[in-house]
């Protein structure tokens, strides 16, 4: 038998077997789990806001190449392993010149670990036994069959030890220098290249001795062996360092913490303009300390960049770490009464369904919806406004009837439609108190829909992660871009209530439309304002609800509002929204809005939307016969032979009648009708405004409380008489108050007048 023959069979064998056992060891003993890293977030240039601590309490930051100086990157591994890039994962002559050094010393002189063994061992921490070595090799063969040098050279350098609970060379560069790896000096980079051989004993901010110490030695070794630059490496050994241990960055907490909870990213870019968010905190700030006086402890900022549904600044609180007003609350995200700030999707509602154009009439006199009596903010009415006028000065009764000629439920299913998640919630608990804020909506609800008059009337996701979603697209439709440019318009003009008093200093403000709201008990103060560029949401309070008198939208959100437009977009009053093409203009009759006729003498300019809007004409002038005094009006049936002529003369609705009749309102009225006529009207009759219709009143056991019985009446009535309960109650006087003690539980009410007409309505009395 050939000697030579069997060894060669042998080492082919060895040979075959060896790849064979590494991969069924790789199949059993596979490779051990990345630990965790903490979450980062990171604004839109890169700026580090926030970082947060790993399940085990540490400071761990994963590091990629690009993020680390070349200094750094070079000083590593020229310290640890100069040949990295050219072995397999283990240095064979290392180990055996590591071997032999510590047979013959008797000792553990070299470990010759490579950095893919470094990293093994990081990732599985042992006692360093030869047993263990072996382990070590066995991993680093694993290491460098699954990943990439960079990838491996980027894991071990995100695992670095450097004392305490700090981790890799990003969370020590943030911690001991203050400033990300890739913003080092050679210094500091050699530095941290030092460290991990005695992360305790050569900790920055407790042994700055030692560790300046260390990297001198580090820095002169490099100069011998002409690693780097020799001047650097000299200037280098001169640099000072003071034992510091800095606080990971902070900044914008309110919006990382929602980043945090709404991503499971180990690494977050966000949308963030950390520009603008500065300039926000600021101003925020500054604003809130100047409100203390006037009760008011609090606000919050949302602002979005309209060109991408980005969030470029979001403010929960003026001072996150100000405990006494719970500046930890996030009021970007508190459910709060918005007040009156959702009337302009409801006067956009009515403008899209072509039914109302801007200079049709609204009723402001007093209004009993089922028990709920609003008021306007001075609690003055004026009789009657145009739409615009009313949304313009926030009217609080035009809003609620216009609400009710909408449909509640229509513009519930709106909101819906626009992501107010409370409203869903609550929608069979709402009435017509929600258009004055009687609801729940946080301020990123009601910024990110504002911006659908920013986008023709679309609304799209907003966005807060970067490079993502920012090129719009397949937005939701609400209202026609007609629609949103005529309430543009609205909110745009500056002959309006709510516009502070010292705006004409302010002379660089970009041209904004804008809506204020203050909700019940001055709890609340809200302004929304947006252009092409922005849409900026402001809320000013309290967090713990407290009101104060000062809690208004015009006087308290306004200002800041302004603040902010004027320090991120400054002078520019160019940029503004282009009116479509199908939005026309045509002359309507002044009293009504609606297209003229003959009689109408005074007319306006109104804007409307081709082949939407309405084309009805103007009722309110009508010709009847008079005599030649214009004393009495005839009616055909009474019309006399001769002694008549036409006149014209307008035609109010009831309620607006006896509201100028209240206030003392010098308007023409009617002549009274021929006394001897006796045709029986068929016309309209009386319109009952109380009791509310098919409305619960709670009254009181064994008291007097009483119901108030009131029609508003045509202009040729002269008397009302009251039924309850088919049994005749009394009369009065058109518009007069009366009213009646309740006994039973269901009552049936109903008004005649002097002409035979009638309305009946029914009410139900509970008893407490």
């Amino acid at each position: 038998m050939n000697i030579k023959r069997i060894n060669k069979k042998k080492l082919i064998l060895i040979l075959i077997s060896l790849p064979v056992t590494f991969f069924l060891l790789n199949l059993i003993f596979p490779l051990p789990r990345m630990k965790s890293f903490s979450t980062e977030i990171y604004a839109k240039d890169g700026t580090l806001l926030t970082a947060y601590l790993t399940r085990e309490d540490k400071w761990r930051m994963f590091t990629t190449l690009d993020e680390i100086t070349p200094e750094l990157k070079k000083a590593i591994i020229e310290k640890e392993d100069s040949w990295f890039y050219w072995h397999p994962g283990v240095n064979p002559v290392s180990l055996v010149r590591a071997f032999i050094s510590n047979v013959t010393s008797g000792k553990r002189v070299s470990g010759a670990s490579t950095i893919t063994m470094q990293l093994s061992r990081l990732l599985e921490p042992k006692p360093r036994t030869y047993l263990n070595k072996i382990a070590e090799v066995f991993r680093a063969l694993q290491l460098e069959l699954y990943y990439s040098k960079d990838e491996i050279l980027e894991m071990y350098l995100s695992l670095l030890p450097y004392g305490g609970n700090i981790e890799g060379v990003k969370a020590a560069s943030y911690i001991y220098f203050k400033r990300p790896p890739g913003k080092l000096s050679l210094a500091q980079s050699v530095m941290l290249s030092v460290i991990p051989n005695n992360p305790n004993g050569l900790r920055i901010d407790k042994k700055v001795e030692h560790a300046i110490s260390e990297r001198n030695f580090r820095l002169k070794k490099f100069i011998d062996e002409k690693v780097f630059n020799k001047d650097e490496l000299k200037n280098a050994l001169d640099e000072t360092l003071k034992p510091n241990r800095y606080k990971i960055p902070t900044i914008a907490p309110h919006f990382c913490n929602y980043i945090l909870q709404n991503n499971n990213q180990q690494k977050v870019n966000t949308t963030l303009d950390l520009s603008i968010q500065t300039k926000a905190e600021d101003l925020l700030w500054n604003y809130v300390q100047r409100a203390y006086g006037r009760g008011v402890t609090n606000g919050a900022v949302l602002i979005i960049d309209n060109k991408t549904m980005s969030v470029a600044a979001y403010c929960g609180s003026a001072d996150f770490y100000n405990i006494s007003a719970s500046g930890q609350v996030d009021g970007v995200r508190a459910i709060r009464s918005p007040g009156s700030t959702l009337k302009p999707f409801l006067y956009s509602q009515a403008f899209n369904s072509g039914k109302y154009t801007p200079k049709m009439k609204l009723l402001d006199v007093p209004t009993d919806f089922s028990g709920y009596q609003p008021e306007n903010y001075n609690y003055k009415f004026n009789g009657e406004v145009t739409m615009s006028f009313a949304l313009g000065n926030s009217l609080n009764v035009p809003a609620a009837r216009l609400l009710q000629d909408v449909g509640l439920k229509d513009f519930i299913s709106l909101l819906e439609k626009g992501g107010f998640t409370q409203i869903t919630k609550d929608e069979n608990k709402l009435g017509i108190s929600l258009i004055l804020g009687g609801c729940g909506v946080t301020l990123e609800q009601l910024a990110k829909l504002y911006t659908v008059f920013s986008h023709k009337g679309k609304l799209y996701p907003l966005n807060y992660l970067k490079n993502k979603n920012e090129n719009i697209s397949n937005g939701l439709s609400f209202f026609d871009e007609a629609t949103t440019y005529m309430v543009s318009e609205i909110l745009s003009n500056l002959k309006r209530p709510d516009l502070p008093k010292d705006f004409i200093s302010s002379s660089k403000l970009p041209r904004i439309g804008w809506k204020t709201g203050t909700s019940y008990g001055k709890r609340d103060a809200w302004a929304v304002g947006y252009n092409p560029n922005y849409t900026i949401g402001v809320w000013m309070g309290n967090f713990d609800g407290k009101g104060s008198p000062y809690l208004s939208g015009a006087e308290m959100a306004v200002p800041l509002l302004f603040d902010l437009f004027n320090t991120i977009d400054y002078d520019n009053k160019g940029n503004w929204f282009i009116k479509p093409d199908d939005l026309l203009k045509r002359k309507v009759c002044a009293e009504t809005g609606l297209l003229p006729t003959k009689y109408c003498k005074n007319l306006a300019d109104d804007y409307f939307i081709e082949k939407v809007s309405h084309n009805n004409f103007c009722s309110l002038n009508e010709e009847v016969f008079v005599n030649e005094k214009h004393t009495i009006e005839y009616c055909p049936d009474c019309l006399p032979s001769k002694g008549y002529v036409k006149a014209v003369y307008p035609h109010y609705q009831p309620e607006l009648e006896m509201w100028f009749k209240e206030n003392n309102v010098d308007y023409i009225k009617h002549p009274p009708h021929n006394p001897n006529c006796e045709m029986r009207f068929t016309d309209k009759g009386p319109v009952i405004i109380s009791p509310s219709k098919n409305y619960e009143y709670l009254v009181e056991k064994n008291t007097n409380e009483e119901i108030l019985l009131r029609a508003a009446p045509d202009a040729a009535v002269r008397k009302h008489y009251w039924y309850i309960n088919n049994k005749f109650y009394r009369s009065s006087s058109p518009g007069e108050n009366i009213f009646f003690r309740p006994s039973e539980e269901k009552y049936k009410i109903t008004c005649l007048d002097d002409k035979g007409r009638d309305e009946s309505i029914k009410i139900h009395v509970k008893y407490y």
